[in-house]
């Protein structure tokens, strides 16, 4: 624990303050307030805590209990930590437990990686515990959707919501766009076969080529709304970024590109799909790549793995690059078809793949940027990931 501040507000003007929230877009700080408030006055709770990342070994902690004369006491702390004990619950109830912000009651835990948030509320001994999970429930929406509305994030994460929706049209559009493409492909090669022409044959080619870019794109696409469900298996994450860096490397060094790996272990076993992580890493790196490339300069890309938090391995991904320029850059980073490269560059389609990669992990991506130029995005997967069940289609 590094630092606290402490306050006291009344619970009398809560809703009408709850109200303003849904129609802002305020700081952090202030929603986090709103947010925890929230849960006393509507749950009854006796303890409330919000816990996020301000960077990827500090964690600040928004607590939030009533205090003997019926008012609120509000107090901020932060904590030196990896961020990737939001993946381990218990850790951060053991965290808060050992800061006296909780005892007694186990809390309830409500995770929201996305959101790169977790929060931990008291909540009074009750026989009614159907009406208690109903309102957990109307409760974790109406905070999921208070931190949501934020604009000034310490850390840029992936945006669920809006990928997910995207998501769906793309898995749409994907599957109409696919049948008229195979046959302008298929058309365009008999053409070039039956064809003596150069020039024709010029012409064919170039539709061709931009017709299997289209095609590209339309798989990106597809594999972005509807990846594979991962096939867990164990391996050795070091061993397997090495390989993986490997050409890589080869290509980073014709553009005068250090690609340099880093890890806390020689030895870092996880139980995850190793063909998707191996996926992930590349596209980072080809990320960092593309952004020094663009610069016409030298630079360095640096692979840090981490296994110092239980239960949870990390990955960090750092550039001496330009870093994200602009404001609009940083909002559609992970957003599918968005490239901040010159046009023709890039399908845009690498880091919001990351994303759904360390989603069906479990895990969670956040981001560094500074004003200094380069860029660090970092990387939480559980140890051992579980699976979900396939949905059923029904009869």
């Amino acid at each position: 624990m590094i630092s606290s501040d402490a306050g006291r507000s009344s619970g009398v003007d809560i809703t009408q303050r709850l109200l303003v929230a849904m129609t802002d877009s305020p700081e952090w700080q202030v929603q986090a307030k709103r947010l925890v408030e929230l849960w006393l006055v509507s749950a009854g709770a006796s303890s409330v805590i919000l816990l996020s990342p301000t960077g990827p070994d500090q964690i600040e902690v928004y607590c939030c209990r009533t205090s003997t004369e019926g008012s609120f006491q509000t107090t901020k702390v932060t904590f030196e930590s990896p961020f990737s004990i939001l993946l381990n619950i218990e850790s951060l109830i053991q965290l808060v437990a050992e800061a006296g912000l909780i005892g007694g009651i186990r809390p309830d835990a409500f995770q929201w990686l996305d959101l790169a948030a977790v929060l931990l509320v008291q909540l009074p001994e009750s026989d009614a515990t159907e009406r208690k999970d109903e309102l957990c429930k109307l409760l974790t929406t109406a905070a999921r959707q208070l931190l949501s509305r934020v604009v000034d994030r310490p850390l840029l994460t992936p945006h669920q919501d809006t990928l997910e929706a995207m998501a769906e049209f793309a898995a749409g559009a994907g599957h109409e766009i696919n049948n008229p493409l195979a046959s302008i492909i298929g058309q365009t090669q008999l053409l070039l076969k039956n064809d003596s022409s150069a020039e024709r044959r010029q012409a064919f080619e170039t539709i061709g080529a931009q017709a299997w870019r289209i095609r590209d794109m339309i798989g990106n696409a597809m594999l972005f709304a509807r990846p594979p469900r991962p096939q867990a298996c164990r391996f050795n994450l070091v061993e397997v970024a090495r390989k993986t860096l490997q050409p890589l490397t080869t290509v980073a060094i014709d553009d005068h590109i250090e690609i340099k790996l880093a890890s806390t272990s020689d030895v870092i076993e996880l139980d995850a799909d190793q063909s998707q992580l191996q996926t992930l890493i590349v596209h980072f790196v080809r990320n960092s790549l593309d952004a020094i490339t663009g610069t016409g300069r030298s630079g360095k890309i640096v692979v840090t793995l981490r296994d110092d938090q239980p239960g949870a391995v990390e990955m960090s991904f750092s550039d001496d690059g330009p870093g994200l320029m602009t404001s609009e850059t940083r909002r559609h980073l992970f957003n599918p078809f968005y490239s901040g490269r010159s046009a023709g560059r890039g399908l845009g389609f690498g880091l919001c793949n990351a994303w759904q990669i360390a989603r069906i992990h479990g895990g969670m991506i956040i981001h560094e940027s500074s004003e200094d130029g380069g860029t660090v995005f970092h990387v939480a997967i559980p140890t051992a990931i579980t699976i979900p069940a396939p949905e059923s289609s029904g009869e």
